[in-house]
């Protein structure tokens, strides 16, 4: 295996011989040991087992992140990455890294040493069954010809053709071969062709257990920032209920028609208990609000 091989191949461009070069290897496999930067940016220390048998922990090399800023992501420690080096020749210096390396789905959240290459040429061991086996994870991760953008504990974005889906609690509570089909919280936005065809027509679809819009001027105010838990759970018990539309055109309808129809005996009577007035009697006003759908 390659992790057997103790040194560094390198060629010299200046003593070439004619099917003598030594192929150069800047590409290498290593376990991370830290993601402890005192300035954030992204260093971290990786043991690369050809390289670094002798090293202590405290003494291992910065390495630096390859991916711009612009996508943020770190390993864990203990799992794996991979180093390129700038110079072969002093590998010690100028160490880049890309990952985390990641075998298989399933494994999104965590992927250690031993399992995180069994899809390589060098792994240790052999893969698990592929997610599209187990019939009832189908869904919750993304299709071969999508693109997605995977958090590590139950969240994605997911590139659709022509639909967008942003998921979280896509899976079942700690079982990430089960689709959540109960309640996840999912945003999906479409751009589809109808009426034969001929038309167009976008959809932004919110599937939530509780949906609040809240407006930095409303009230009640809530925080602007930093929402924990805590906060929502200020917003659910303290903003309005949505009102149901529908429900309210009808039962204003039947205001409207007691008004209109009602009829007294006499002046200063009360109206005759007819029909309209029965309706208006029996309205349960609690139908208006969607108490889980909330406002400020």
């Amino acid at each position: 295996m390659t992790f057997e091989k103790k040194i560094i191949q390198e060629s010299n461009p200046y003593k070439r011989e004619i099917n003598k070069q030594k192929p150069v290897r800047n590409v290498y496999w290593g376990e991370v040991i830290s993601i402890d930067d005192p300035t954030e940016g992204g260093r971290i220390k990786v043991r690369i087992p050809e390289l670094d048998t002798k090293t202590p922990n405290d003494n291992l090399p910065d390495c630096y992140p390859l991916i711009p800023k612009f996508f943020h992501v770190y390993p864990q420690v203990g799992e794996v990455v991979r180093i390129i080096l700038e110079d072969t020749v002093t590998p010690q210096r100028s160490r880049f890294w890309v990952g985390s390396v990641i075998s298989q789905l399933q494994k999104i959240n965590f992927d250690g040493v031993y399992t995180s290459q069994s899809t390589t040429n060098i792994g240790f061991t052999t893969p698990e069954r592929a997610i599209s086996e187990f019939p009832n994870a189908r869904g919750v991760f993304p299709k071969i010809n999508e693109i997605a953008l995977i958090g590590r504990n139950n969240t994605d974005m997911i590139l659709k053709d022509r639909e967008v889906q942003i998921r979280a609690g896509k899976h079942e509570r700690d079982n990430v071969l089960e689709l959540n089909k109960t309640n996840p919280a999912t945003m999906i936005l479409t751009f589809e062709d109808v009426t034969g065809n001929t038309q167009t027509r976008s959809t932004s679809i919110l599937l939530s257990d509780k949906i609040a819009l809240i407006s930095h001027d409303g009230i009640p105010k809530f925080r602007a920032s930093e929402i924990d838990q805590e906060e929502r759970e200020r917003i659910i018990n303290n903003a309005h209920p949505m009102v149901r539309g529908d429900f309210l055109v009808e039962i204003l309808e039947v205001f409207r028609n007691a008004i209109i129809n009602h009829i007294h005996p006499y002046p200063r009577l009360p109206s005759n208990q007819s029909g309209i007035i029965v309706d208006l009697e029996n309205i349960n006003l609690e139908i208006l609000k969607q108490n889980n759908i909330l406002i400020n």
